[in-house]
């Protein structure tokens, strides 16, 4: 739980991602949630340390999906670690980011700085901007209560 904490203070947004019908949660840095990343910050693959970036997966389209997963393996976390791992802050728990690899769609609650949901893999996805706990079934927002 040390290296959660460590990542929460800095700055590291959570979120919820669906992929083979299991849901998800992760403590990922702002430009991870970004799954266009080279539409983003067309120079990022100029940088020295770019294919350390989600392991080299700069857009996540279907064929790297596999690969974006392996890459944010050790930022998994479970429901209960994170809300033990977090102050009182309501703003610190809240989902900001629900990802549903399995239906291709982005649903953005992060409300600051950058549109994720126009930085999509390609044009099958649908992004909006929401609230991410609003889109998981019921019986996965038990194990999410008080990460909204």
């Amino acid at each position: 739980m040390t290296d959660l904490v460590k990542k929460l203070n800095l700055d590291y947004l959570l979120g919820c991602i669906k992929y083979r019908e299991s849901y998800r949660l992760y403590a990922l840095p702002l430009a991870w949630w970004i799954l266009n990343y080279d539409k983003y910050d067309s120079g990022v693959r100029l940088h020295a340390e770019s294919s350390n970036f989600r392991n080299g997966v700069f857009n996540v389209v279907d064929s790297e999906v596999g690969n974006f997963i392996d890459a944010i393996e050790n930022d998994k976390v479970t429901p209960g670690d994170f809300k033990l791992a977090v102050d009182a802050s309501a703003e610190d728990r809240r989902l900001k980011f629900f990802i549903d690899f399995d239906g291709k769609r982005y649903i953005n609650g992060y409300y600051e700085n950058v549109e994720h949901e126009e930085y999509l893999p390609d044009d099958a996805w649908r992004g909006e901007m929401g609230f991410p706990i609003e889109y998981l079934p019921n019986e996965i927002k038990v194990e999410f209560e008080g990460l909204s």
